[in-house]
């Protein structure tokens, strides 16, 4: 005669541990922490720990997909760019409307809620050349490299005089910009906001008019 077999008994559903639950916006919490504490305390007051601290997920979470602090930073800047509204259909402006757009244009990048880390940036790839030599080359040169052809072509034109120094020019520009938004307080950024358009406009006709350029 068949015995017949009892059925088991059910299992109680296995509690898990109070642990930090896993978050599918990692790498872009991961992103916005990292660009905020590099704004803050700059690369050597930046850490993995405290990314993840900040960002408010788990370590292993961190350590499971960047190696170090310099990965990490180099990828959310990466994101960043991805991210940016850039001037579109520049390349038929005329070299002065040119000009104007994409220093505008990174004038409000720098006024932007990660200012303070790209002015971080600039400082620490001076500082620290070997550990930023991959992010000076994509994030830093690259951005004003790409300006370049279009003056060359403004000056094989005849927009510009034939002696211009693209390298020169752009420096007056880029750095002028840089500065005015460095130097300013603050506290006075929304009226800085309002006015960079105005700023711009007249920083790139006075180097315009400084190399002999019709304007």
């Amino acid at each position: 005669m068949t015995q017949q077999q009892s059925p088991a008994a059910e299992q109680p559903p296995v509690r898990r541990g109070p642990g930090r639950p896993r978050h599918a916006d990692t790498e872009a919490r991961a992103y916005r922490a990292v660009l905020e504490l590099f704004g803050q305390k700059g690369w050597s007051g930046l850490s993995l720990d405290g990314v993840a601290t900040h960002a408010g997920i788990g370590k292993s979470s961190i350590y499971l997909r960047w190696k170090d602090k310099r990965d990490l930073l180099m990828d959310a800047l990466h994101d960043l760019e991805e991210h940016l509204v850039v001037p579109e259909e520049t390349e038929n402006l005329k070299i002065r409307d040119y000009l104007v757009a994409h220093a505008t244009a990174r004038a409000e990048l720098y006024l932007g809620e990660h200012g303070s880390a790209l002015s971080h940036l600039y400082s620490a790839a001076h500082a620290n050349p070997s550990e930023f030599a991959e992010i000076r080359q994509q994030n830093i040169s690259r951005g004003i490299l790409s300006l370049h052809g279009r003056i060359e072509k403004a000056v094989a034109d005849g927009e510009l005089p034939k002696d211009t120094s693209v390298f020169h020019l752009l420096d007056a520009i880029e750095g002028a910009v840089l500065v005015h938004v460095l130097f300013s307080s603050p506290k006075n950024n929304d009226d800085l906001s309002t006015g960079i358009g105005e700023y711009v406009r007249k920083l790139v006709d006075i180097q315009l008019r400084g190399i002999g350029a019709t304007v």
